[in-house]
């Protein structure tokens, strides 16, 4: 049960960025900073997060083109050249997909450390532990995406199953119905038969 309830779960939920990016400026300070292009600090560090935005964005393409290894590559180019939330959720999503969980749960944690509040990193997480058997760091990292962001059903339905699948059905049951009232059609099924077990 919990092996079938893993693949279901990682494959809803693992996902990547494209161009979340730490710092955004305005159209005009960009034009005057490329014209100043390499004479101050402010510009350098510009141009850098512009490039690291560029790895990022080619890194996206080639995990469309189902290249793992070339994105990995642009999205390593791109935390070398300015480290981002972003850059470091790619390569861990890129992990990921090459089954290298805990090298995933290395660069998850390493976005977090930019972005703290992410639910999607936490939900990554608790993916690649599932993956890996440890199903209470996993809740653990539920538990905080749920917090995060309460109101995405999608983590409130798959508390829901792993709590099932340990046995804790009054906590299944509570996230389960939140996702059903959250619009998530598979909660309905997930209820009845968490109330068959029940029964």
């Amino acid at each position: 049960m919990l092996t079938r309830l893993i693949a279901r779960f990682v494959d809803s939920r693992l996902s990547y960025r494209s161009h979340r990016m730490a710092v955004k400026m305005p159209i005009g300070a960009r034009k005057a900073i490329n014209f100043r292009r390499g004479i101050s600090a402010t510009s350098i560090r510009f141009d850098r997060l512009t490039d690291a935005e560029d790895q990022i964005k080619l890194g996206t393409q080639r995990m469309n083109e189902g290249s793992i290894d070339l994105a990995m590559s642009h999205y390593h180019r791109s935390v070398q050249l300015a480290p981002t939330a972003s850059g470091y959720f790619n390569i861990g999503v890129c992990y990921f997909q090459m089954g290298k969980h805990q090298d995933a749960i290395d660069a998850f944690q390493k976005s977090l450390q930019l972005d703290p509040n992410s639910a999607d990193a936490h939900t990554n997480i608790a993916s690649a532990y599932l993956m890996m058997s440890k199903v209470q760091p996993a809740i653990t990292h539920l538990e905080k995406a749920s917090n995060f962001n309460p109101l995405d059903g999608e983590i409130q339905f798959n508390l829901g199953r792993v709590y099932e699948a340990t046995g804790k059905f009054d906590e299944a049951k509570l996230r389960l119905e939140r996702a059903k009232g959250l619009g998530i059609p598979q909660a309905n099924k997930a209820l009845e038969d968490l109330k068959k077990k029940l029964a």
